[in-house]
């Protein structure tokens, strides 16, 4: 493959700066000078990389945000790459993004040079297969430069004095002995496949291996870049010296190559056939591929390198694998039922690697235990998972804070997911306030950004709503007479709570300040309306015949103000926050009409799509879905200018601020992606 091959294609939706190939399976990029980085995640349970066309982001072991290789720029005006080439990636090239694996492509002086990236499936390792052609018939000379910027640590600035460096045996190794979370880690640099026509030079100073390659004639020269890291203790005391192996010629790692793209293949690849062309390419491969490398197994991407397990994040990421890959959902079921305290309330975040994590006042983490639990029973029938046992966590007291940072051990006390469940729900109907009968927001629902409101969500009512009808169906499977009654009486008391107390002309408010006064009513000077009021409303209120004009009226509300035809977006609230009149919290410290305050929040704008269908309005629903599809934005060079982000991946937000209406926000690291997936294989595909 050449770069002069890439641009004789035929490509859907192109846009000058690049178009996907006819099978959707592949994004080129022709151009890299892309308004914004456009980026590719590449990973596997404990490895990954991020490349873009900006450059080499970074790579990471064990965790994307504890334990950097090397250092992670986000800053994409002066963006500076983690790991530096010269004499490839460099200047003029195109780039191939398929799933697991890139492709740059560079023409020089008369050579090919081409540089397959990938993320072995399993092995902590990172594999740059270059392929030199000399197309001349005269001798060439090249010479690649491969530099490291290391970390080894969370950031540069305070783990580099400790790194230690040396070259033994053809293998550059660093090691930071300092770093109290990682001291045993490895970290390894070498190149493989190399013949006599090729010399390789170590610089353990500057962290670099320069590879100076002699190509006759009409000749072809291959190697490999490998770049890796292991554990000592944790991975065999013979490592090394099997990976030599594993991958000692280029036949070899040509062999774990193609494995490793049959694999992701067979993990996100659809052949669904759709009317939208465009809905199809993401549902056969994009939207799974996002959320599964990304989200279940990166945790990081351009704009954010978390690294933690977020409680209600990946619960709702594996909804989206449950008729692909089941034994993902179970596992983040148990998981996730372990990272709960005796009371009912969880984590909100952790790092797996050390136990770490946050115990906060978030009012919706919990409720996403039997939601997803509920939803995996239905489809799988696996019941048995119900009485798998998992530990507590051990109390540690937040007295007066709101939120407290530990590490968390458990304790021997366990119970049944069944009971964890249970447990959450009981927990949650525990906060009812007494003045309203809604559920209390603590300090933030799903929107994390109303962290000071401390009054009730009506959101979060809904959402329980529909967690107690999910759930009588689970307590009727163990024959919790008792549960499921529960269930029925409170699902009943709240519908009552929310019509009583939320209704306002011709939609549902969204909360209540503590001081009683509302949010999200036409009284109010900003967000007289919020998104997932109305959505929630619909999905949790859609069976009761008495209650059909109501939410017929709530989503025409939602039309009149939070959908904007004009930027195919769906704004989360409207108006946005700018001088509230009482503090709603974070939420305001955006500008008006960014993320949260006012702009498309994407995983919400899905939610209005799943009412919709909700409702047998399918034209609206699909209307939605491609409004949150990515590639309606960026099919023309006018339109990707517009937008700035990936073609090929959803983005978490789209702005609907005056000056930069319709640009996209941070990409890859979203939950929206297996939300798309889940409602278009709901909607449009199980129908």
């Amino acid at each position: 493959m050449s770069k002069y091959s890439l641009e004789s294609m035929k490509y859907i939706a192109f846009n000058s700066y690049g178009g996907f190939t006819q099978d959707g399976d592949e994004y080129h990029i022709l151009n890299t000078n892309t308004p914004l980085p456009w980026s590719n995640v590449m990973a596997n349970k404990r490895f990954g990389t991020v490349v873009s066309s900006y450059g080499t982001v970074y790579t990471y072991f064990k965790n994307s945000q504890g334990f950097k290789l090397t250092n992670w720029c986000n800053d994409w005006i002066s963006f500076e790459p983690g790991e530096k080439f010269e004499g490839i990636y460099d200047k003029d090239y195109n780039l191939v993004y398929g799933f697991g694996y890139t492709k740059v492509l560079q023409e020089e002086n008369g050579i090919h040079k081409q540089m397959d990236i990938f993320i072995h499936k399993e092995d902590p390792i990172k594999i740059q297969k270059i392929r030199l052609q000399n197309d001349t018939c005269d001798e060439k000379e090249t010479e690649i430069k491969y530099q490291l910027d290391p970390v080894l640590g969370v950031t540069k600035e305070t783990n580099i004095q400790y790194i230690l460096c040396k070259e033994k045996d053809g293998i550059l190794y660093l090691r930071n002995p300092y770093n109290r979370e990682f001291p045993n880690c490895i970290v390894f640099l070498t190149v493989v496949g190399n013949t006599e026509n090729t010399s390789i030079e170590f610089d353990p100073d500057t962290y670099s291996v320069k590879i100076k390659t002699k190509l006759i004639g009409n000749s072809v020269e291959n190697y490999a870049i490998l770049f890796g890291a292991y554990e000592i203790g944790v991975d065999e005391v013979n490592y090394i010296e099997k990976i030599k192996e594993k991958y000692k010629t280029i036949e070899q790692v040509d062999q774990e190559y193609e494995l490793t793209k049959t694999y992701w293949k067979e993990m996100v690849k659809n052949q669904y056939s759709l009317e939208s062309p465009y809905i199809e390419i993401m549902a056969n491969g994009w939207l799974l591929y996002q959320t599964i490398v990304c989200r279940i197994f990166a945790r990081t991407a351009f704009y954010q390198c978390g690294g933690a397990f977020g409680y209600r994040d990946q619960l709702q990421d594996s909804l989206a694998l449950i008729d692909h890959h089941p034994e993902m959902t179970r596992d983040q079921i148990i998981m996730n039922a372990s990272k709960q305290f005796e009371k009912g309330d969880v984590l909100h975040w952790w790092h797996e690697h050390n136990n770490s994590g946050i115990r906060t006042y978030f009012s919706d983490d919990y409720l996403w235990l039997p939601y997803v639990l509920s939803e995996y029973i239905a489809k799988t029938q696996d019941e048995e998972i119900l009485d798998v046992k998992t530990k507590f966590l051990e109390d540690k007291p937040m007295g007066n804070e709101r939120e407290v940072y530990a590490l968390y051990h458990t304790i021997d006390k366990e119970a049944s997911i069944y009971e964890h469940a249970k447990l959450a729900i009981n927990y949650g109907l525990s906060r009812r306030s007494n003045e309203n009968g809604l559920l209390e927001i603590g300090d933030g629902d799903w929107n994390d950004g109303f962290s000071n409101i401390r009054g009730e969500s009506v959101w979060l009512t809904f959402f329980m709503m529909d967690v107690l009808k999910r759930f009588v169906q689970i307590a009727n499977i163990q024959k919790d007479e008792e549960m499921a009654k529960k269930c029925e009486k409170y699902r009943h008391i709240l519908k009552h709570s929310v019509i009583d107390y939320a209704w306002n002309v011709d939609h549902f408010v969204r909360a209540f300040f503590e001081n009683g006064e509302i949010l999200g009513a036409y009284s109010n000077k900003e967000c007289k309306i919020d998104l997932i009021s109305q959505a929630w409303a619909v999905i949790a209120l859609k069976e009761y015949p008495d209650l059909k004009s109501e939410l017929e009226m709530a989503l025409k509300a939602v039309e009149k103000y939070l959908v904007d035809k004009d930027n195919m977006l769906v704004r989360l609230l409207y108006p946005a926050f700018d001088h509230p009149k009482l503090n709603p919290g974070y939420i305001k410290a955006y500008v008006p009409g960014i993320r949260e305050n006012g702009g498309q929040y994407t995983h919400a704008a899905i939610w209005l799509a799943k009412a919709y269908f909700e409702l047998g309005q399918d034209e609206k629903g699909i209307e939605i879905l491609k409004f949150v599809n990515p590639i309606y934005h960026s099919d023309t060079k006018e339109k990707a200018d517009k937008y700035m982000v990936e073609p090929y991946v959803v983005a978490a937000d789209i702005y609907s601020n005056a000056e930069h209406a319709g640009r996209g926000g941070w990409t890859w690291y979203t939950g929206s992606s297996g939300w798309m997936y889940k409602v278009i294989r709901d909607y449009l595909i199980d129908k």
